[in-house]
């Protein structure tokens, strides 16, 4: 029986990656798989910054000790999230020969304007978008617990794929399982109503995989082996790894967004909390940090 994330502490967990033998085409074999993976060392550490800066705004409002109590924790892990993806991002593509310079640059030149810009609203208004931004991310933290409860039960070693991005994203995705319910807890205490929690989830559903197959040809696009590959040819080729299991199939959204819309939704549905405490305990990055 699943557990509700409310049933363990969520703590920020110190880890450390060493990606100094990992491939480009990490998993072997599946060159675009790995960069559509990979693809997510530069979409994730932007919006976790983002995820930390709402609910830190967001903090002060709630006085249920409980739930700030889980915020702190998400604010954590998420925090962690992002240092360790920008590692990876930096570290192991530039290694490769792929510059994200240019890229995260301005990604970060603009998420910095977005923050500015909100701290110039009047209180009221600035208050809204906070609210606003708390139901994007309860929508967000669902996909995400689907793609974690995928990664956990992905059998990469029979895939032969690198074991440190294999524990990289495993070690995410376990912590994305195990803190899913605190986003739709706060937008529901922020008194989020269902109709906009759906509306925006319908929005995640849509632009989250459009994102990362567009960051997926960008990554071929810079790959000295691939640059001939257009959009096209790089989504056809998606499509036959998730065929073939390498990637989630487009059924795994629906049934997402299926089971977000029902009435009776709990984010405790999605994984197992006992699974992704097991493999939190044994990641080989944890353990090398707690060596240390």
């Amino acid at each position: 029986m699943n557990e509700k994330a409310g049933a363990v502490v969520l703590r920020p967990r110190d880890v450390r990656f060493d990606f100094s033998e990992s491939p480009l085409h990490w998993i072997p074999g599946e060159p675009v798989a790995s960069h559509a993976i990979s693809g997510l060392n530069l979409i994730l550490p932007l919006g976790e910054r983002g995820f930390v800066e709402m609910f830190r705004r967001a903090l002060p409002y709630v006085t249920d000790a409980e739930l700030r109590e889980q915020m702190i924790g998400f604010m954590g892990q998420e925090a962690i999230h992002a240092e360790s993806h920008n590692q990876a991002t930096w570290e192991f593509l530039q290694r490769h020969g792929i510059d994200p310079e240019p890229i995260m640059t301005e990604a970060e030149y603009l998420f910095d304007r977005a923050v500015q810009r909100l701290d110039t609203l009047p209180e009221r208004l600035r208050h809204r978008v906070v609210v606003q931004m708390l139901a994007a991310i309860a929508g967000v933290e669902h996909f995400t617990a689907l793609g974690g409860d995928w990664i956990l039960n992905q059998d990469f070693e029979a895939l032969r794929a690198d074991p440190a991005l294999t524990d990289l994203f495993r070690w995410h995705g376990a912590e994305e399982v195990e803190h899913r319910s605190v986003a739709w807890d706060v937008a529901r205490y922020f008194a989020v109503g269902r109709p906009r929690l759906v509306t925006f989830y319908l929005g995640t559903s849509v632009g989250l995989p459009l994102g990362l197959i567009a960051v997926a040809w960008w990554l071929v696009h810079q790959d000295p082996t691939m640059r001939n590959m257009n959009p096209l040819r790089v989504f056809l080729a998606i499509n036959r790894a998730m065929r073939r299991g390498v990637l989630p199939r487009w059924r795994l959204i629906g049934r997402g967004f299926a089971s977000f819309v029902r009435p009776a939704y709990d984010p405790a549905d999605t994984g197992d909390t006992a699974q992704a405490v097991a493999y939190l305990a044994k990641s080989p990055a944890a353990k090398i940090a707690h060596a240390s």
